[in-house]
């Protein structure tokens, strides 16, 4: 059975680590749509569906990267309970990231958008009885 001061320490720690992520996935997020800058309709309707599944892609792989080191960093911060009824920060399984990754997902307006023309397209390949056409799945590059 767990102490008080344990459960507190943990509690405490598992609100500061949620955070941690929510703030560094907004901000992170916020930073990345600035860089991408706002995002064209209009380009995307003329890109083949092959590299708009190349970027989503990529998009994903960045992801996994700055969820892995934002995991590793939030690993670091001193934790100002460490030890309180024997809790260790380390320890807490809510330490990974898929806090940061759900709330980077939400602010990501590029990978959404992005994700909302692949399926526009494959559905619309799916219902067309010409999978020739220049935006179905059928043209990738």
């Amino acid at each position: 059975m767990y102490s008080i001061p344990f459960l507190t320490a943990k509690i405490v720690d598992i609100g500061l680590v949620t955070v941690y992520y929510v703030l560094a996935a907004i901000v992170i997020s916020l930073f990345v749509n600035y860089i991408l800058g706002p995002y064209d309709e209009k380009k995307h309707d003329e890109m083949n569906i092959g590299w708009i599944v190349l970027e989503i892609i990529i998009q994903f792989f960045i992801v996994g990267i700055l969820a892995y080191s934002m995991r590793n960093i939030v690993e670091r911060i001193p934790f100002p309970l460490e030890g309180l009824g024997g809790f260790q920060h380390h320890r807490l399984k809510e330490i990974e990231s898929h806090v940061f990754v759900i709330v980077y997902l939400f602010y990501q307006e590029h990978l959404a958008l992005s994700l909302k023309e692949l399926f526009k397209r494959v559905e619309a390949y799916i219902h067309t009885d010409k999978p020739s056409s220049k935006k179905g799945i059928g043209q990738f590059f």
